[in-house]
């Protein structure tokens, strides 16, 4: 049995729990109250807006993981999620001009290494619960 009042499982058939001294007959009521103190109530499957934050940096597929799970007006994961699709349609642009012989190839081993360290920084920014723009590409914006 699992007492309703503070979540330890209560192996004994006392009346009240040795943990918390509630009583545990439904006839006292006890399958009624809920301390919030305890996760003894089910939680919000959603992925918290950090980790959310973290992972949409890291290729399409975090990017993806992070706009199914995550919440999607919270303003930490917005200017994250912003930033990360900044990155990643900044790389596939990159590889669109990569096509330019010597130019090209110079441009996009530049610009992958500028992107890199992007992330990186939006990375850093989201595990620190900050929104900052990226250098350079931060003043776009694709979600208002």
């Amino acid at each position: 049995m699992i007492c309703y009042n503070c979540g330890n499982e209560v192996n004994t058939e006392g009346t009240n729990c040795p943990f918390c001294g509630s009583p545990l007959s439904a006839a006292a009521g006890n399958q009624q109250q809920f301390n919030p103190q305890y996760n003894a109530a089910p939680s919000n499957s959603s992925m918290d807006a950090k980790t959310a934050s973290i992972i949409c940096y890291i290729t399409w597929i975090g990017l993806l993981i992070a706009v199914i799970c995550a919440d999607k007006n919270d303003p930490l994961f917005k200017n994250h999620l912003n930033n990360a699709l900044i990155i990643l349609i900044s790389g596939m642009i990159l590889g669109v001009v990569a096509i330019i012989p010597i130019l090209g190839w110079i441009a996009i081993a530049v610009g992958e290494v500028f992107l890199l360290v992007c992330a990186i920084m939006g990375i850093i920014a989201a595990a620190n619960n900050e929104t900052k723009e990226l250098p350079l590409i931060g003043q776009f914006k694709i979600l208002k």
